[in-house]
């Protein structure tokens, strides 16, 4: 099994980044970071970090999208404001995306923009937008802010989410067949 930290929308907020990534560095094979940092790509915090830009980042040294391959799986990892990830009736418009991940031979999808956690499987590929760990939003904003740690078997995917105080919160974990 191998496992991904997903996080996303901090705005600013630094030092929930440096706990984060210092609390499950060790214990993953990489750290996506889906954008709005409002830091500096070059922050020594994004060491070792895949990282996109996102509506609020003003440095042009972030790429819009990424495809990074790890252990066999392969991601497509945006922020989505410049994907129309936004629906009005949905938690997420998912068609631009899914087609730049089809595309890209990806089999999981991870974005931000909308501080709204979820996950959902749609045309075979896993979607994952780990929420805003500082400005929540959506029917769980009461949690205080999400990120989502993705475990990844021969036969599963299976996505938890964390508080701000690293706190599991089970009823949002979710598992599809591969």
């Amino acid at each position: 099994m191998t496992k991904f930290l997903i996080v996303s929308d901090t705005h600013g907020d630094r030092d929930i980044l440096v706990d984060i990534f210092n609390h499950w560095q060790s214990n993953v094979a990489a750290v996506f970071y889906n954008g709005d940092s409002e830091l500096s790509a070059n922050d020594s915090v994004f060491d070792g970090v895949s990282t996109v830009i996102g509506n609020m980042d003003t440095d042009d040294d972030f790429v819009a999208a990424r495809v990074t391959t790890i252990a066999g799986t392969t991601f497509f990892q945006t922020h989505g404001h410049l994907y129309s990830v936004r629906s009005l009736d949905s938690w997420a418009n998912l068609t631009v995306m899914n087609q730049l991940a089809k595309e890209a031979k990806a089999q999981i999808v991870l974005f931000g923009h909308t501080h709204i956690d979820g996950v959902a499987m749609f045309d075979d590929k896993l979607f994952i937008n780990p929420g805003s760990i500082s400005l929540p939003k959506g029917p769980h904003m009461a949690i205080g802010g999400t990120y989502a740690v993705l475990t990844v078997s021969d036969t599963a995917y299976s996505v938890a989410f964390y508080n701000r105080q690293h706190e599991e919160i089970p009823a949002l974990t979710q598992s599809f067949n591969r």
